[in-house]
């Protein structure tokens, strides 16, 4: 007997249909699983043979071969054991072989036949969808981050019973479509600007990063607000759109890392990795490419504390990644593309013990400063496109009331901005100003005679790089942006470079 159940398998956050296909023949007793399957696919095996027995059917004692189609490509995780369950089973299943060929089967099988919640499961929801299928079968705890997706049946199933008897139309499954309402989902943020005392410059600079999700890079003294100001960078992005909220939910299911409550991603990401951090757990990869910090920061924020003390192979990690908003994990017979399009705030001390450029005595010598500095290479220096000192504020400074302005009043600037990027690239497949290309920036970009003169100066006196001009450029727009002007103006050139000298005043 020759049975053929669809399923589906993972390549970092895409999904591929896999044909098991199940032959019982005569023969000597035995369970063979071929098809490039890993070493938990293989002990499918067991969980598989235990699980129909406990569920209270007869196991064959014949020959099984079962084979993953197609061949070349390696299979992991867990989500086969449902799929070869019904494969053997199929005698004990009315439903025609047409039914059978429009549904997708994915899940894991413990001892007695109960389906265990598996990571990953909401990216094989939607590559079901794509492949037009009409149903897909799933554990039962995986329905909560998954029964948001429209155009495919989405069956819940606790054990292997129950889906036999579902089959049979014997039992009903309560499978309700719950629509996502973006528009109802709250930012419960426990930081708030409204906290940060003075350090207003930095403030203005934090507000034009998450406009134009331009990258943002602190130099201060210990206890001056850095990371204070960090955290509550992600409080002043604007809300998530259904797009972006499928695209981080994605990301997380894989992981395993979904809130059981919500069952997916209602909230901008904010990652913030130890120093001690490797390549590996930054970046992401290993036996199953597992995605690293930046992806999980993906349209999110990744804060980089204490920067200097990263490892600087780790940190020239990073250089590409955060150029092109992607990063490929290459393994032997495939290659991994994770998107890690994120906002990345670095801080670190202007010297090893702190205090350079601050009211305290520094102790350190030039040299020691010099190679702290030099930690950061200019290639990745040149990936940040602002720079702000972050300074000690005064007694009265600090022991007056909150006054600041509250986080969702800078948000509201910040997604007025947003919304002219998304109008103004509308036909293209970028969101904000860090983004644009050359051409993007020569049709959107255009200086009036005194802002041409005004940079034709800048360039020539500090010597900038062409990714530091576009730089200057780009943060120039979403500073118009911000204040509503369609062109660009000499006083947002000022201050855009206001916003990236002291990178020439520091380091260099």
């Amino acid at each position: 007997m020759l049975s053929i159940i669809n399923s589906n398998n993972l390549i970092g956050i895409e999904s591929f249909l896999v044909k098991v296909e199940i032959d019982i023949s005569r023969g000597i007793p035995a369970f063979n699983i071929v098809g490039l399957p890993s070493t938990e696919v293989r002990e499918a095996r067991e969980r598989v043979k235990s699980a129909v027995i406990n569920a209270g059917y007869d196991f064959p004692n014949s020959r099984i071969v079962v084979n993953l189609s197609p061949a070349d490509m390696r299979k992991e995780g867990s989500f086969l054991d449902l799929p070869m369950s019904v494969g053997i089973l199929r005698k004990y299943i009315n439903k025609k072989d047409s039914y059978l060929n429009e549904s997708i089967f994915v899940g894991e099988l413990s001892l007695d036949g109960h389906l265990r919640k598996v990571k990953g499961i909401l990216p094989l929801v939607i590559g079901a969808k794509k492949e037009k299928f009409k149903r897909i079968f799933i554990p039962y705890d995986n329905f909560n981050e998954s029964n948001f997706i429209d155009g495919i049946d989405i069956i819940p199933i606790k054990n292997l019973n129950e889906c036999i008897n579902y089959l049979n139309g014997k039992e009903e499954i309560n499978n309700n479509y719950k629509e996502l309402e973006i528009n109802n989902m709250t930012m419960d943020y426990n930081e708030d600007f409204q906290d940060v005392k003075g350090n207003y410059f930095v403030k203005r600079a934090s507000e034009i990063a998450a406009a134009g999700n331009h990258n943002l890079m602190m130099v201060g003294p210990p206890g001056s607000g850095k990371t204070m100001i960090a955290k509550r960078i992600r409080t002043i992005l604007p809300k998530l759109s259904k797009e972006e909220v499928i695209e981080i939910s994605k990301i997380y299911s894989i992981a395993g890392m979904l809130d059981e409550k919500f069952g997916i991603v209602n909230q901008r990401p904010f990652r913030s990795p130890h120093h001690s951090t490797t390549i590996q757990s930054l970046v992401g990869g290993g036996y199953n490419s597992k995605p690293g910090e930046i992806v999980l920061a993906h349209r999110g924020v990744l804060f980089l504390d204490e920067i200097g003390e990263f490892h600087r192979n780790t940190l020239e990690s990073l250089r590409q990644p955060m150029e092109d908003r992607y990063v490929n994990i290459s393994r032997l017979k495939y290659s991994v593309k994770y998107p890690c399009n994120m906002l990345v705030i670095g801080a670190m001390n202007p010297c090893p013990c702190g205090y350079y450029m601050s009211n305290k005595e520094c102790r350190c010598r030039p040299y020691d400063i010099n190679r702290y500095k030099n930690k950061l290479s200019g290639p990745l220096l040149d990936r940040f496109d602002l720079f702000v000192e972050v300074g000690e504020i005064s007694y009265s400074e600090l022991n007056k009331k909150c006054q600041g302005e509250k986080s969702q009043d800078i948000r509201k600037r910040v997604e007025k901005a947003r919304k002219i990027q998304k109008s103004r690239f509308e036909n293209k497949n970028i969101y904000t100003n860090n983004e644009m290309t050359s051409k993007d920036i020569d049709k959107y970009c255009v200086l009036d005679d005194k802002s041409r003169e005004i940079t034709n100066k800048i360039f020539d006196k500090y010597k900038l790089s062409n990714r530091s001009y576009t730089k200057l450029i780009k943060i120039s727009r979403t500073i118009a942006d911000l204040e509503g002007e369609e062109k660009i103006n000499s006083n947002n050139i000022m201050e855009a470079f206001s916003f990236r000298k002291a990178y020439y005043d520091y380091f260099r």
